[in-house]
């Protein structure tokens, strides 16, 4: 395939700073290629002096690959990597300079982790003062942003000196002659800008650099590029201002924005040609993203037929969501698109929970990629165990656990000695821990405190829609120890257990009791939601967030949840415009990810924090046009807790799961309202009606 007239011209162009904006399916990694062998074989640049900067390993080895296939000789000896291992390259050399045996050592990710966890302990800061996922995280924050100990914000978390820690972690390091991942970046920074003999080495080893996905780079990335390339300025760059969706990890789009005021007489080429999707998938994608403010003009241009116009469907509430989301899926099976050319993408992981358990109900096969199921994270596991001790169907495993969850001082030994006492006690593990409200032997005792609070809640559970889990994570001190992760990742595993909650509410209003509801949990963890046997080809529907689909496609795209609070998300509107343009820019990734067909779908009710939520559709989507975005909105009035709507004995409903009934009673006040159902299908109901979704017809 010849390259179409702008690769070309990006391809050929000559000296100086070139930006190649490449929208998304533009052919951007075959234009880069071509660009490499233009050096080489029209401009006469020895291949060992052009320098291909990446982001990943992945990425690299699919340059260095089709470099091979277009000039041979396994690329012809151009230099290709990412700009940790080209650093790690240079501070092999160079690393004595900054007081480092050339020998040093990169420090692994346990390691690394054991470190902080040791420098916390030498200090008597506990896990729940200080996590040290969040230290880490932050002294990670400060070294993308180029910052190293001593011009560190002033950061202080339950009156602790972040930056005193930072201090201690990097001469920590230092001691060890260990550097982490990001002092690789920052300490080939030091030799650029320090070092004027190692810098003039460095620049001179290289005639042009070239570097992938330049929207993506963070302030030490830029600062790496900038030092390097300041004197042949020889930089191309290609990347999508439209498609920076990192900036959370560092990543700043006014790099890509900004390009041509940094490198002045910097030359742009667009490449607007999509060889993906369809005509009509790409005219929505452009009115999306046309309402962000700040960004480089440039339009996707369709080189495929118009194809089916994108849905929007508005559903009941989430599980209404899921099962849509479920029937479209097999739709287009039938129709002959394979499991593995559809995928699910969600804003925040906790929408995977209904979807997961109907493609489970349903015999869809799926897999969640670049991460977890709902029922295999950390947070759900201890909350499940606390939820069993509650009702007593807790094992030896569920008490062991959570036993130091939060810290209660037992340690590995102290665990050993909790299981050798359950089991020579003969008891069930709940009934065990009911005699240690009081005292116990040895460790036993450290859990007196959580079996106080397993008593007193247990006392109050039924009256609670979730049957009591909040109510024990609460006392526990469970909830409270989540905060030392950081606001973040404190705020996403809450949210993961609000999602928990709902989901026990609506199990409970249905009649689960609370073992049946732990064998579903058991089996959706067990990976049997894989199943196969529905699958001719064993392929997979794939489930991921909005951000790990970056870089893939599929045939057929499901993109849940557009709503406001979601995507954009409630802490991206917060932040005000910067925030807003980056979910915008999420909303058009997801929606170039597919090829032929694209489902959005939206929820008129979402189980939010244990209430009904009634979301707005998202800002982004809303007054687009019906010929660019169909849409089928269901307007059947929905019946609420609330008395007064005229809800009575003999009234006509729908129910999301059961289908259409008669209501047989009601009982109850406010929250408490119980309807009773005949279903004519699922049999007679007993539904809490705050959590039904019914709808009158």
């Amino acid at each position: 395939m010849q390259l179409n007239p702008a690769q070309q011209q990006a391809a050929e162009a000559g000296d100086g700073p070139q930006l190649i904006l490449a929208g998304a399916g533009s052919g951007k990694t075959r234009t880069i290629i071509h660009r490499i062998g233009h050096l080489i074989a029209a401009r006469g640049i020895a291949p060992h002096r052009i320098l291909a900067v990446t982001f990943t390993n992945k990425a690299a080895s699919e340059l260095k690959s089709r470099l091979s296939l277009l000039i041979g000789d396994e690329g012809g000896g151009v230099i290709s990597g990412t700009f940790h291992a080209l650093s790690l390259s240079f501070l092999r050399r160079y690393a004595d300079a900054l007081g480092y045996p050339k020998s040093f050592q990169v420090i692994d990710a346990d390691d690394q982790k054991a470190l902080i966890r040791r420098l916390l302990k030498a200090r008597n800061i506990s896990n729940d003062t200080l996590h040290p996922g969040y230290l880490l995280n932050w002294i990670e924050h400060c070294k993308h942003a180029a910052l190293n100990p001593a011009n560190a914000p002033q950061q202080a978390w339950n009156d602790i000196d972040m930056r005193e820690l930072y201090n201690i972690y990097q001469q920590e390091l230092v001691q060890h002659e260990r550097m982490d991942f990001s002092d690789l970046l920052l300490n080939t920074v030091r030799l650029l800008k320090d070092f004027p003999d190692i810098a003039a080495l460095l620049r001179a080893r290289f005639d042009h650099v070239l570097v992938d996905e330049y929207q993506d780079t963070n302030p030490a990335q830029h600062a790496w590029l900038q030092l390097l390339c300041c004197e042949h300025r020889n930089l191309t760059v290609v990347g999508d201002d439209d498609q920076s969706i990192y900036g959370w990890r560092g990543a700043d789009v006014r790099h890509i924005l900004h390009f041509e005021s940094v490198w002045e007489g910097a030359k742009v080429h667009r490449l607007e040609h999509n060889y993906r999707s369809t005509a009509a998938i790409l005219n929505l994608a452009n009115a999306v993203i046309d309402g962000n403010p700040e960004r480089h003009s440039k339009q996707l241009r369709a080189t495929r037929e118009d194809g089916e116009t994108p849905f929007w469907q508005v559903c009941q509430d989430e599980y209404d969501e899921a099962r849509r989301i479920a029937a479209a899926l097999r739709n287009w099976h039938q129709q002959g698109m394979p499991w593995r050319e559809m995928a699910v993408l969600y804003r925040t992981s906790r929408q995977s929970l209904p979807i997961e358990q109907v493609l489970n109900e349903t015999g869809l096969p799926y897999r969640v990629i670049g991460g977890v199921g709902f029922f295999e994270r950390m947070e759900i596991k201890d909350a499940l165990a606390y939820w069993a001790l509650l009702h007593r169907c807790a094992d030896a495993l569920h008490m062991r656990r959570i036993a130091n969850k939060p810290k209660r001082g037992i340690g590995a030994v102290g665990e050993q000695r909790l299981m050798d006492l359950l089991a020579a006690s003969g008891m069930r593990a709940a009934d065990w821990l009911d005699t240690l409200a009081e005292s116990g032997p040895g460790p036993a005792a450290k859990l007196s405190g959580l079996a106080r609070a397993v008593i007193a809640v247990r006392q109050q559970m039924m009256q609670q829609p979730d049957l009591g889990l909040e109510a024990l994570l609460q006392a526990s001190g469970y909830l409270e120890s989540l905060q030392a992760m950081g606001e973040i990742e404190a705020a996403t595993r809450r949210e993961n257990i609000q999602a928990l909650q709902d989901y026990l509410a609506i199990a409970a209003a249905e009649g689960i009791t609370p073992i049946e509801f732990l064998d579903r949990a058991a089996l959706l963890q067990s990976g049997e939601q894989v199943n196969k046997a529905a699958s001719e080809d064993g392929a997979a529907i794939s489930l991921m967030s909005l951000h790990r689909a970056k870089g893939l496609e599929f045939d057929g795209i499901v993109l849940g949840g557009i709503e406001d609070g979601l995507l954009p998300h409630q802490r991206s509107l917060d932040e005000g415009p910067t925030g807003l343009s980056e979910e915008r820019r999420l909303l058009y990734v997801g929606i170039t990810r597919a090829k032929d067909r694209l489902l959005l779908t939206s929820a008129r009710i979402r189980r939010s924090f244990g209430d009904m939520q009634f979301p707005q559709p998202s800002r982004f989507i809303a007054e687009i046009p019906r010929d660019i975005l169909a849409r089928e909105e269901n307007t059947a009035p929905t019946v609420t807790a609330n008395a007064d709507i005229g809800l009575n004995i003999g009234s006509n409903v729908r129910h999301p799961s059961f289908g259409e009934g008669v209501i047989l009673g009601v009982e109850g006040a406010g929250d408490a309202v119980r309807v009773s159902v005949a279903f004519r299908t699922a049999g007679t109901k007993q539904l809490m009606l705050k959590y039904a979704a019914l709808e009158m017809i």
